[in-house]
């Protein structure tokens, strides 16, 4: 049995990717296309809900070697299933995993689609997803991918180069550090807890992989701002570009408000996100739903005095 150990996870893929419109308990039947574009036989892919304790069957009845594709059948789930969020791993003809290096994270949305294309190993990013899949087309939104990241094939940007979010002096006591990352690539996280345990800060700055031209700002950014919550079930409240917050930071600025989780463990989140072209910054505020009722204004101090390091 193989160990049950992610490759990359579909939290929010189902939002984006699967054409469904699902409600109530009535189960949904869900198919996907992979491509396999890792210059790799890809032996063996694996898809589960993010729940299920083991990966069950091989997906695939026959190798399927680079430039090839086929359609998977994932059966049929319901609503609450399809938001719980799918993890995905593909293995080559020899049982080991194709690309291990590819750090776990989201996939680059082209565009809303059941096409899953497993990426080139020179990229950094594992997986895109597109309504259709066309071997120039998709060429080419790669070349427009490496121009809007800088190269797009994993440069170390250096630390002197990225400006850190910075202000916004926290108006709490006894504050507790939960992580403090600063990466080779400038990208940064960092994680605090007030002293009742109630109120997470997460300050983070990541590599942008923001396509222009390709996907639209606002959902690009909604999309980060969910993928601070490793919840399974989320509600979007509100997503909205704020102008002051935009003019002093020279970037269209988002607030994100959701909700994430259920009954006792639901949190909500009210995040600061913006994109500058080399990262995407997040600065978000989690908390009980009670607990952030009364917040709101304090959040919005807070996001008012934010500003990047190289700024004056």
């Amino acid at each position: 049995m193989r160990q049950r150990r992610p490759l990359l996870t579909f939290t929010l893929a189902l939002l984006f990717c699967l054409s469904l419109a699902a409600c109530g308990a009535k189960q949904y039947p869900m198919e996907i296309t992979v491509v396999n574009r890792t210059t790799y036989p890809i032996a063996d892919i694996r898809i589960s809900l993010t729940s299920e304790e083991d990966w069950g069957e091989n997906r695939l009845e026959t190798t399927l070697a680079e430039g090839e594709s086929t359609e998977i059948d994932l059966g049929e789930y319901t609503e609450g299933q399809l938001n719980e969020g799918f993890s995905l791993q593909f293995y080559g003809e020899d049982g080991e995993p194709v690309n291990p290096d590819y750090d776990p994270s989201s996939p680059m949305f082209f565009d809303n689609g059941d096409f899953l294309i497993f990426a080139p190993p020179d990229l950094s990013v594992a997986l895109f997803l597109d309504t259709a899949y066309d071997k120039e087309a998709y060429d080419q939104k790669i070349v427009e991918s490496y121009a809007a990241d800088g190269d797009g094939r994993g440069d170390v940007i250096s630390r002197d180069d990225i400006p850190v979010l910075m202000g916004g002096a926290l108006p709490f006591t006894n504050m507790q550090n939960l992580l403090s990352e600063n990466h080779d690539d400038g990208t940064y996280r960092y994680e605090d807890i007030t002293e009742d345990g109630q109120l997470l800060v997460v300050n983070t700055a990541e590599q942008s992989c923001f396509v222009p031209d390709v996907q639209e700002l606002d959902d690009y950014l909604t999309a980060c701002a969910l993928s601070l919550s490793d919840a399974g079930t989320y509600e979007l409240l509100s997503a909205e570009e704020h102008e002051e917050y935009s003019k002093n930071l020279s970037y269209p600025v988002y607030i994100v408000t959701y909700t994430a989780g259920e009954n006792e463990d639901t949190r909500e989140w009210t995040v600061f996100v913006m994109d500058t072209d080399i990262c995407t910054y997040l600065y978000g505020f989690c908390a009980p739903p009670d607990a952030a009722a009364d917040m709101g204004e304090t959040y919005q101090n807070i996001f008012s005095q934010l500003y990047l390091s190289d700024e004056e």
